[in-house]
């Protein structure tokens, strides 16, 4: 299959690549600064383009099966990177008729808390802006007429991949602690696999 994947240059990002090429996909990786993205492999390409600007990525889209979004941006202060972002995407999605796309987002979209105390009480309130734009970001890919998931990991780290995890269809899962990056990219990747979770926001935690 051949996927384009946004936001390869985090941790997330370079897992989900190299998993990716482990199962044969042809991948084009679209990154801002081609400096900072170090992996190469035969089945590798790096597309210059940032995704504010969508005229930038337009032509990597071309010939893609899928695209996956893995994009972050850390900051305390309000902000619409994650749902502009989205738009661009869904927009230069369709221009290039490619349908299915699998998007990032995070447990910390939900209004209930989930997770570790320390991450409910004190990582949570700070991450409120960023958050409240990954909503959004969620609405915005629910109302594109693309094959859309939305995957909601629970708190972040870098650990080896287990290949054991919970999923929860309906968007949440109780004792939602921790997942590694590894296990997270796995999840993204079975999402091509199937139909099962088209238009659906899926919670992912162990």
């Amino acid at each position: 299959m051949n996927i384009a994947v946004f936001g390869a240059t985090g941790g997330t990002g370079r897992e989900l690549i190299l998993q990716a090429l482990d199962r044969g996909h042809e991948v084009t990786a679209i990154v801002r600064r081609p400096a900072a993205f170090t992996l190469t492999h035969a089945r590798l390409r790096t597309e210059t383009g940032d995704v504010m600007k969508p005229d930038s990525f337009a032509s990597a889209l071309q010939h893609q099966d899928a695209v996956l979004s893995v994009i972050g941006q850390n900051s305390l202060k309000p902000m619409t990177f994650y749902r502009q972002s989205a738009r661009n995407i869904v927009d230069q999605m369709n221009k290039a008729g490619v349908r299915r796309l699998v998007c990032l987002t995070s447990v910390g979209v939900l209004e209930k808390p989930v997770g570790p105390l320390f991450y409910v009480w004190l990582i949570k309130p700070l991450l409120k802006n960023i958050y409240d734009d990954m909503r959004h970001m969620e609405q915005t890919i629910r109302d594109s007429h693309l094959a859309w998931t939305i995957v909601r990991p629970s708190f972040l780290f870098d650990g080896k991949r287990m290949g054991r995890y919970r999923v929860g269809s309906s968007g949440e899962l109780a004792h939602a602690n921790r997942i590694s990056r590894a296990d997270l990219a796995n999840c993204l990747l079975d999402q091509l696999d199937t139909q099962a979770n088209w238009q659906k926001a899926i919670a992912v935690a162990y």
